[in-house]
C-alpha cells in the first residue's frame, strides 16, 4: 500500500501543471485508440476466416 501511495505522490508531483496533464492525457488517449483499433482489426479478421 505504501508503494502505491509513493507512485501516486510521484505522479501528482510530476503532473503538477495543467499543460503536463493535457500532454499525458493525450498520450494515454492515443495509446487507448491504438489498442482499440488493433482489437477491432483482429475481431474483423477472425470473422472473415471462419466464413
Amino acid at each position: 500500500m505504501e508503494n502505491l501511495e509513493a507512485i501516486l505522490n510521484m505522479l501528482d508531483y510530476s503532473l503538477n501543471t495543467k499543460s503536463k496533464r493535457h500532454i499525458a492525457g493525450g498520450i494515454l488517449l492515443s495509446i487507448s485508440l491504438l489498442f482499440g483499433g488493433l482489437a477491432f482489426t483482429t475481431m474483423t479478421l477472425k470473422q472473415e476466416e471462419s466464413e
